[in-house]
């Protein structure tokens, strides 16, 4: 990787600047390896800066000023451009309602989500955390689903944080909202919630910074994976929007950026591109087709055959439930469900749900007695990002019910992450236009329509959706890319395999 390597220039620079609620740092600081910064005394980036107690992202560090791994990007970027702004910490939620308000005001580290991507201007990723349930140990408690979930008396999540967004997205009525994750967690040991919404990176850190013990709690249920951006107030200009967006690509494509995330622990070290990255990546890509479809029409055979059976016919899920409960056993990388024409549903786990599919994109077209394989959704019941399998179940030539499979993608990426080597990445697009898989678990269930169509990334991606196999060229996060590309007929999507140009590999996921 371009750069690697480097010895340490400098230490960081901080100035000490007090704002209400918080303490606060400021940029540039120097990073610990070449910065590519001009010489000179720093401008005013003309910028206000928040982020929140979020380690290893975010936190107060112990001289009082602000640290950590997206903190020191941030204070990268600053560097890079020859600037310095005040980073303050403030309560997250405290901290969301004046972004999304301004004037001039950038967030870290924030989730990028569809109901946030036109409330903030992005730059990013910047990193990457897991939403993951807490139970405080000797509770017994069992969550195995959101519906799961549901039933406890409250969850603890922090206020207007993405996992909080999330809960009511997918109607929690036992919310239990608290200003930092520290206060969820203290709020979990007293007794106060059932269960914590918090982050399997940051846990344990928020656990030894308010002096709670990290083996009092345990995770219970383990929900899915996002990436953080730095997300811009709107009335930000395009041009410090492309200013910043370019300094972290310099990063990443050197190899500041990497190693950033090594020093944190969150990264392992760079491979090298072989020689024989073309051939490989079609080997790969072949892989890919296979595992992919393989795995799906294992699921999707026996559901083909259930659906002809008498016992699903009878649309009764007294007969239906011990049927799917002997696939789900066999299948655990999927959640198994049965359907009635208007929505309601069935999972072996929690029984009938309080949730509908009748606005899912694939359910009227199973309704009309087509099978549906490969829309991308986050299951209502899981949370989990899932790719559908789902077949019309027919009674006399009328369709009166749907089974299906919601097949977790997440564990899909994770079986070819281990196939495909390193440095390749690999992506899939579903025909709606979502990653449905993707080497950064972060970018699955994304719409690619948040990726700038006139980018060297979207026009390639035009071009992958318009045709059934082939090769584009293209940069992306400051890496220049070659990747190999083919349809699926079976799912719809398209599946590519891409390697860094030789001297340049990629930050990982």
């Amino acid at each position: 990787m371009k750069g690697l390597g480097y010895i340490i220039v400098g230490l960081f620079i901080v100035i000490a600047f007090v704002v209400a609620c918080g303490c606060t740092a400021t940029g540039p600081a120097a990073e610990t390896i070449q910065t590519g910064a001009a010489a000179g005394p720093a401008t005013d980036a003309g910028l206000r800066i928040i982020t929140e107690e979020f380690p290893p992202f975010n936190y107060a560090g112990p001289d009082g000023t602000v640290a950590g791994q997206s903190t020191d990007v941030v204070n990268g970027i600053l560097t890079r451009l020859d600037q310095k702004a005040a980073i303050g910490i403030l309560p997250w939620s405290e901290g969301y309602e004046l972004a999304r308000t301004g004037p001039r005001l950038a967030l870290y580290s924030t989730g990028r989500t569809s109901e946030r991507e036109n409330l903030f201007r992005w730059v990013g990723p910047v990193a990457s955390f897991e939403y993951m349930l807490y139970a405080k140990n000797g509770t017994n408690l069992q969550i195995n689903s959101l519906e799961a979930a549901k039933k406890v008396r409250s969850i603890g999540v922090v206020k207007d944080d993405v996992r909080h967004q999330f809960l009511l997205e997918n109607r929690f009525g036992n919310i239990a909202t608290c200003s930092s994750d520290a206060g969820c967690l203290r709020s979990l040991m007293d007794g106060s919630t059932d269960l914590w919404l918090g982050s399997s990176a940051s846990a344990v850190d928020i656990a030894r910074n308010v002096g709670i013990d990290p083996s009092a709690f345990r995770a219970v249920y383990p929900v899915r994976t996002v990436d953080m951006y730095i997300a811009f107030s709107t009335d930000t200009p395009d041009s410090v929007i492309k200013n910043w967006q370019d300094a972290l690509d310099a990063m990443k494509r050197d190899g500041t950026f990497d190693a950033i995330r090594k020093k944190y622990g969150l990264t392992s070290a760079p491979v090298a591109v072989p020689a024989s990255a073309g051939a490989l990546a079609d080997l790969s890509l072949n892989t890919m087709i296979a595992e992919t479809n393989g795995q799906l029409k294992v699921i999707l055979r026996p559901y083909e055959v259930l659906a002809i059976t008498t016992d699903v016919q009878s649309g009764t899920w007294e007969n239906i439930r011990p049927l799917l409960a002997t696939l789900e056993r066999n299948e655990p990388d999927a959640r198994t469900w049965y359907a009635l024409p208007d929505g309601s549903y069935y999972t072996v786990v929690d029984g009938l749900t309080s949730a509908n599919l009748k606005s899912r994109s694939y359910f009227p077209v199973v309704l009309a007695g087509n099978e549906s394989v490969g829309t991308v959704v986050v299951s209502h019941s899981t949370g989990k990002n899932a790719g559908i399998i789902a077949v019309p179940v027919k009674n006399q030539g009328t369709v009166t019910g749907v089974l299906g499979a919601s097949v977790y993608l997440d564990t899909l990426t994770d079986t070819l992450r281990g196939e495909i080597p390193e440095p390749f990445v690999f992506y899939a697009i579903d025909s709606e236009g979502k990653f449905a898989l993707h080497s950064d678990k972060g970018q699955i269930s994304r719409d690619i329509s948040t990726i700038g169509a006139d980018t060297s990334f979207g026009k390639a991606i035009a071009t992958i959706r318009t045709q059934d196999s082939g090769t584009v060229e293209y940069d992306d996060g400051g890496v220049s890319y070659t990747a190999r590309f083919r349809s699926s007929p079976l799912t719809g999507w398209r599946l590519a395999v891409a390697w860094p140009e030789a001297g340049s590999t990629p930050a990982a996921p």
